[in-house]
This record gives C-alpha cells, structure tokens and sequence, in this order.
C-alpha cells in the first residue's frame, strides 16, 4: 500500500441530487500547491434512503459496536462506540475511486473503534475521535480532533491542515504524517529508527510538516521534521533519534540523538549523558548545553553558536566548522580556520587543517588535538 494520505475531506451540496455528498481534496504536501478532486461517489448525507449497508448516526443518538466492511459507510453525527472498520482503503490511500468508511462531522464523536486492514476512519472538521486503535494497513484521516490513538503494524495516522491528534502512541510499524497546519500533541513514538541512527525509514514514526508539541521518542523511535516543520519539548531517550530539516526547539537528549541536516536549525538543545546532537554541513545550532558525557559533533560547514560546553561534555569538530561559546576556561571559538581556547576531554575532538590554527587548545583526559600536515 502506498505509505502516505494526501487526501482531506468535507462535505458539499450536489444540485444535481438536492443531497450532501462527501467530498475529497487533494490536500497540500511536501511544498506544491493544492489539488482538487471533489468524488461524488460516496453515501449521501440526506433523509431520503441510503444504501443498504451504509447508516447515519443521528444527532443526539448513540449506536453501540457494529462492523463496516465490503465499502459500508457510516456517517457519525451523534456517537458511534465500538466499532470495527475494515473498508474503505481497499484501492489505496491515494485513491480517489475509494469508498467505505466511518466519517465523522462536525459534533459526531466515535470512541473504541478498531481500524484494520483496508479500513479507513475520517474524522472532518468539527468532528472527534477517541481511543481508536489502528493496525494492519487501517489509517485515520484527520481534519477534526483525535484524542489517544494507537497506530500498530502499518495501521497510520494523516493529520491534515486544522486537524488535532493528541496522545497517539506509535508503534512497531506504525506511521503518523502531519502535514502543513496540522497539529500533533504528546505523541509517543517506539519505530521508525530500527535500522539505526539517521537511517532512512521514511514511512514508519513520525514525519512533520505541520506542529508537533511534547513529543517523547524512546528506543528504536524516530521523529523526521521536514522543511517547513516545527518540533516543540521533543525528549528523546537511549536509541530514539531526532531528524532536523526544519525547526526543532527546545529539545532535551537523554541518551538519544539529533541529527541536524542541511537547512535545519535546532535551538536550546540539552544533550545530557550518552546523547548526541550531531550537526551536518549547512545545518544550524544555537543555545545548546552539553552536560557530562554528552557529546555536540559539528560537521565542516556546520555552525554551532553560543554553545555551554560543561565538565565532561565533548565537543568534537574541525577548522572547518564554526562553532562559538563558553566552556570552563571562557569563551572559546572555531572560526574561519581559527581555533581558540578549545577543550578536548571525554571523547573531545578538534581536528586542525592544514592552512588552519589553533591556540590556547587545553587536552585532557579522553581528549584528541589532531594537526594535520601545515596546520
């Protein structure tokens, strides 16, 4: 199945019927414009008869457990309990000739819904969904409000433009995509870094285009912020990982890793023991404190500026970055070939190129000076 939604939906009026149809929109991702392809082809929100296997839960009315499957489709405007969704991605989630499901207006609420295999939930504007597991290639497409979601085995998770997921949780294999204004709050992410640091796995985790807010990472988690993304209070334990593309704030390393690549730009990062922030060519970094045993690596054509390097902290580099701040014997610098009052401890390393200096350079226990030939 292909691995992202690109899909929101609403409802309009069809004239031709005198009915309200749900309608589906190409939503805005990855920075191109948006698309539109209004599909008619699905039950009709109206008092004249549905279809046999299709059912509208009224306003003020409660319908408890049920099964929607072979293209069933459920129009929630009251509150829908219980139930079991296996329809509705059965031509894929990019498919506009899809139809099935459970979807939820503006005032409908559905709560303990199983989303499996070829199921699909949408949850419009207005709109809520509560203690839904997916799983098995099931997905969720929000526009609404999604509150303690749990994403296994394939199941996925499309936060569109206005859409709210709180409290998802997402496990081996799962997958939630935020895209541009939308919001993801206290997720907790356990995949997307099984093959290792940096690695790429770009369709299990968490991929941000939109917000993500006090997000914890743990072992074998990975949260990816692209371009025009931003990460707020992200905490990432041993064997989690952090990708930066976009914006990461405030982020606190407790034995995981942050990667900040090209274009990327990372502030107040906290790197306590066992984590590292690692800093690629063209990436940026300001306000980051590297506690003991924590390590700050800043790559040739990296920057890293006003940076609180404590006792016990690393710092490795090369005259080829740029990397500024204060450790126990002042202000230190490494700029344009130039370093100054660096120390080297830990695990510490600087690497002086030729044509490049270096004065002042304290070395202790675990640190490295390497002074390449004329240097």
């Amino acid at each position: 199945m292909k691995r992202h939604l690109n899909t929101s939906y609403r409802l309009v009026w069809n004239h031709i019927t005198g009915t309200l149809v749900v309608a589906s929109e190409l939503a805005r991702s990855r920075g191109k414009g948006a698309g539109v392809a209004v599909a008619l082809s699905l039950a009709a929100v109206t008092s004249v008869p549905a279809l046999a296997a299709d059912s509208i839960v009224q306003a003020g009315e409660t319908v408890n457990g049920g099964t929607l499957e072979n293209h069933d489709n459920q129009i929630v405007l009251g509150t829908a309990n219980g139930m079991t969704i296996s329809t509705g991605l059965e031509l894929g989630p990019d498919s506009e000739e899809n139809t099935g499901g459970q979807w939820i207006q503006n005032g409908g609420i559905a709560g303990n819904t199983t989303v499996t295999t070829n199921g699909r939930q949408v949850v419009l504007e207005g709109g809520t969904a509560s203690d839904t597991v997916i799983r098995d290639g099931g997905g969720q497409s929000l526009n609404g409000l999604a509150v303690n979601t749990t994403l296994n085995n394939r199941g996925e998770q499309w936060v569109h433009e206005g859409g709210v997921a709180t409290g998802t949780i997402i496990n081996r294999d799962g997958y939630q995509s935020v895209k541009s204004g939308g919001v993801a709050t206290g997720t907790i992410i356990n995949t997307g870094a099984e093959g290792g640091p940096d690695s790429d796995n770009s369709y299990t985790g968490q991929k941000v285009q939109g917000t993500a807010e006090s997000t914890t990472i743990n072992k074998n988690g990975r949260q990816i912020i692209l371009f025009s993304g931003i990460a707020r209070d992200t905490l990432i334990h041993v064997g989690g990982d952090q990708s930066v593309h976009g914006r990461a704030l405030n982020t606190t390393l407790n034995g995981g890793y942050q990667y900040v690549h090209k274009d990327g730009l990372a502030l107040n990062t906290v790197i306590n023991e066992g984590g590292w922030q690692v800093v690629k060519a063209g990436g940026a970094v300001g306000n980051t404190t590297i506690n003991q045993n924590g390590e700050l690596r800043v790559h040739a054509g990296g920057e890293a500026t006003a940076v609180t390097q404590n006792t016990g902290g690393a710092l490795v580099t090369s005259t080829a970055a740029t990397v500024t701040g204060i450790n126990r014997l002042g202000a230190f610098s490494v700029v344009e070939g130039k370093a100054d009052n660096v120390v080297l401890e830990n695990g510490g390393r600087l690497d002086v190129l030729t044509g490049h200096t270096a004065t002042n350079t304290r070395v202790d226990d675990g640190g490295t000076l390497d002074v390449r030939n004329g240097g």
